[in-house]
Order: structure tokens, then sequence, then C-alpha cells
């Protein structure tokens, strides 16, 4: 997943992360920090419980580690976190607007326009909970002048939620040098997000 995450333009280098929680739920893989995904091994993810305390010795885990304990806490659905530096979803944090709802089954998914958190300064005490609150009811936020963190009930799904928001950015920044963008209409989103979260595929 990580090198998937790469592979898809959502990050470079070393920068973003990505976790995984477990089957008992008590604690998640982390990407260690500063590894090139590359280079990363199986044995090299970062084991941490629920209270934030890595278990086991090895590699450090992502600084933003606290941000995935926390949604972890606050989602019990949640089983998959992604954080990305997507170029085109980075260019609309810059501008502060939300990545408006174009394309039907990126919309669909996410269930709407990304919505942009407000800005609360780096290593605020304030930063983590204010990003668990921005994301209530979300699969997908952005984050000012930085980039997005994305949400899913698996990994797969987080993934494919932080893949849909830079689609949608990408898709809006070019509709604006054609015209006027037209956004997906609010009925056909609902009725989208419900028929891919709830009837379409296996079952």
């Amino acid at each position: 997943m990580a090198r998937a995450m790469v592979a898809a333009g959502l990050v470079t280098g070393t920068s973003g992360n990505l976790s995984v929680r477990g089957p008992d739920s008590a604690r998640f893989l982390v990407t260690p920090s500063g590894v090139d995904y590359d280079a990363l091994r199986p044995e090299d993810l970062v084991t941490v419980d629920l209270n934030g305390r890595p278990i086991g010795h090895g590699l450090a885990p992502s600084v933003d580690t606290p941000s995935h304990v926390a949604i972890y806490r606050a989602r019990p659905e949640v089983n998959g976190v992604v954080h990305t530096h997507s170029p085109y979803a980075a260019a609309f944090t810059v501008v502060g607007e939300p990545v408006p709802p174009l394309l039907l089954e990126a919309a669909g998914f996410l269930g709407g326009a990304v919505r942009l958190m407000d800005r609360i300064p780096p290593g605020s005490p304030e930063a983590v909970p204010h990003l668990v609150a921005a994301l209530a009811g979300q699969r997908a936020i952005l984050l000012p002048n930085h980039g997005v963190v994305a949400i899913g009930e698996t990994l797969p799904k987080a993934l494919h939620a932080a893949v849909a928001v830079e689609e949608g950015a990408h898709v809006a920044w070019l509709a604006r040098q054609l015209g006027r963008a037209r956004a997906v209409p609010d009925a056909d989103v609902a009725w989208m997000n419900d028929f891919i979260h709830h009837r379409y595929g296996q079952r």
C-alpha cells in the first residue's frame, strides 16, 4: 500500500504516511519515520497501541502517529489512515478552497466536497483533536498548505479515498481552464455514495 501510494503520485521521497489497524482493534501498524518506501520491508513497520506506545523495539514510528492514534480511538469503524501530499489537492489547500464535487464517482465515494480544515499552528496541542473533529462524518479532509488525510474501513478504502481526492482536484483544475465547472447535484452524490458503499461489487 505504501508503494502504491508512491506509484499513484500521492507522495514523493519519504513524505506522507499510512497505517492499518489490526484485527484485535487494540493496535495498528504504521510506516516508520523517514524511511524510503521503495526500501521499506514488512518488518520495518511499527506496531503501536491505542495509547500511542510502540510495541517492541525497532524503527521510530511516523511523526504523525498521534493523529493516527486519535482517529482510531474516535472512529471504531476506521481501520486504515493515509496521509498524502498529492500536488493537485495540495494546490487547493494553498488557495484555501475545498475540492468541489465535480466527478460523479469520486464525489460519490467521498460523499461530496472535500473540506479544508481550519488552520491550526504546527505543533499546537489542539492540532490533533482539531483534525479528528474536522474528519467527523468525512472520508477525507484537506490540511491547510499541506496535504490530505484520508480514512476508510480498510486500508485499501483509505487509499482509494486519497486517490479520489487527488483525481477530483486534478479534474477541478483542468475544468477551470476550460470554463465554468458544474458540480454534481447533491441528490446524485447521495445516490452514488449509497450505491458504492452499500450495493456495488460482490456482497
